[in-house]
């Protein structure tokens, strides 16, 4: 198996109010929407998806766990430090709760974190150790 992720869904228990967490309230770019228990987002490298938690049980024939924050846990990294600040204050007017202001993180970086809608933990940080491309990925310094 290649070592990559092609798509990261997050679970959640109404995909109408986190569609509009990252469409309306972040600025995201709906791909598809093929029904209303799932959405999927072009995202650099790869696709981020919506499901809703009652479709993926049906699918599964398995209760999904409602674990604190989530089944997943998604970071958005920032080229520049202040990109942080702005982009915790954007998720919070956008419905996102504070969890960790952004401050100082003990491995060099600057990070926050908010509860999306679903449960989900984001972390907003900015690793000063990785590079951001100009199309949005990340790149890992060589070990």
């Amino acid at each position: 198996m290649e070592q990559r992720i092609s798509m990261i869904t997050l679970i959640v228990p109404d995909v109408a109010a986190a569609r509009t967490f990252f469409e309306t309230g972040l600025g995201w770019t709906v791909n598809a929407a093929p029904s209303p228990a799932v959405v999927f987002f072009q995202i650099p490298g790869g696709v981020f998806a919506l499901y809703d938690r009652n479709a993926l049980e049906d699918e599964i024939a398995h209760p999904v766990s409602d674990a604190p924050f989530g089944a997943t846990t998604l970071a958005w990294n920032a080229s520049e430090k202040e990109e942080v600040d702005t982009m915790f204050a954007q998720a919070v007017a956008a419905g996102a709760k504070p969890v960790k202001q952004p401050e100082r993180a003990f491995w060099g970086g600057y990070s926050s974190y908010v509860e999306v809608p679903g449960g989900h933990l984001l972390e907003i940080a900015h690793n000063p150790f990785w590079t951001i491309e100009d199309d949005g990925s990340v790149t890992l310094p060589a070990a």
